[in-house]
């Protein structure tokens, strides 16, 4: 169940993603920057960061820096999306370890 979860976030976060690239595309400007930031601080300082830590001959030029911000962009809706998945769709196993270690 947890690997479908985590699959159906990742698609999502891509598809936000997607629905941004194709919105700005079109023309329409007004919900673009909602969808294509995941958090302006994440965007704005830790991206920028996360440059720095990176090699210069892998963050050097525009083609790395934009699928570097494309992952991110959708990696962060992808936990949001997770988190809202494991509320409504909590993971009912009933193989469960025993909390004390006992059988």
């Amino acid at each position: 169940m947890r690997r479908k979860l985590i699959w159906y976030s990742i698609l999502g976060g891509a598809f936000i993603t997607l629905l941004a690239i194709g919105l700005r595309h079109a023309g329409i400007n007004r919900p673009v920057p909602y969808l294509t930031y995941a958090g302006v601080y994440l965007m704005d300082s830790f991206f920028q960061k996360f440059l720095e830590w990176i090699p210069w001959q892998y963050a050097d030029n525009l083609i790395s820096e934009v699928a570097l911000f494309l992952v991110l962009n959708i990696l962060g809706y992808a936990v949001v999306i997770f988190l809202l998945l494991r509320i409504f769709f909590p993971d009912r196993s009933s193989e469960l370890p025993p909390l004390t270690g006992k059988k």
